[in-house]
Parts: structure tokens; sequence; C-alpha cells
């Protein structure tokens, strides 16, 4: 009788364990990436956090900034603000004081440091009734305040 040689298979299973670190790797940086930068709250308003910067605040979310210093006035219904360390313009509605043209309800000067809620809105959209501002060429978007606390 012819004896026929039989060669044994070389185990792959190497090749699953390399497989499952890659896994957990993923696994892993996917648990642990750095997303907290933005913190919903139950009625899915957007809180912004120290890290949180203009880029990433999305067109319709509500914002809440505190200590949020002006850097420059862009008009008498909007001005620029140090958001996170970027500057972003920021419009607001006020109430013109009676007998005085050049100040409203509000007296925001470079240097104030302010509270402000609001909604983050598109640059090509229309402004709100009442709001009396200029976009600056380039502006995709700004804040919407539409409450304001100063602080100083």
């Amino acid at each position: 009788m012819a004896e026929i040689p039989v060669e044994k298979k070389s185990s792959m299973s190497w090749l699953w364990i390399i497989l499952a670190i890659i896994v957990l790797a993923l696994l892993a940086w996917w648990i642990f990436s750095d997303d907290d930068d933005v913190v919903a709250t139950a009625d899915n308003d957007v809180v912004a956090t120290e890290a949180m910067a203009p880029a990433m605040l999305a067109v319709g979310e509500r914002v809440d900034l505190d200590n949020v210093r002006v850097t420059s006035l862009a008009g008498d219904m909007a001005f620029n603000a140090d958001v996170n360390g970027q500057n972003m313009l920021v419009v607001f509605n006020q109430v013109p004081t009676p007998g005085d043209a050049t100040e409203g309800e509000y007296d925001i000067n470079p240097g104030s440091m302010l509270n402000m809620e609001g909604e983050v809105r598109a640059a090509d959209a229309p402004l709100p009734a009442g709001v009396t501002a200029q976009i600056p060429a380039g502006t995709d978007r700004y804040i919407f305040a539409d409450s304001i606390e100063m602080l100083n």
C-alpha cells in the first residue's frame, strides 16, 4: 500500500488575535474620545463649555455663555465678542433710550464683560424684526442674543 504524505495546515489563530486587538483599540478610542465640548440639557439647549469654539456652534443651536468679553463694537445692535478664545459676532435687539440716539438699553463697550443666552443663526438669513445691524462680509454665522446680563 502506498503512503500519502499529509501536511498539517498552519494555524491562523494569530490573525484572529491581531484583529481582536485592532477592534479593542478602536472601541477604546471611541469610548475615550474627547467629545465633552457640548453638554445637552433636557430641553435640548446647548450649553457652551470652555473648550467649545464658535466653529463648533451649529446654526439653530441655543447657547448659554458666561463671562464673555466684548472685543469691539460692530454697530448699535451688534458687537464682536471673545467666545472661548475666538472672535464671534453677536447681534441683539434693544429698545433705544429716549432722548439719546447713541445708546440703547445696554451700554456695551469694548472690554465689557457679560453673560448671554441666544441662538446661533446663519448670516445669510434675514435679521430678526426690529434689529438694525450689518453682518460683515465673510461671516457665516452669528449669535442672536435674546438675553444679555451686563457684569461690568
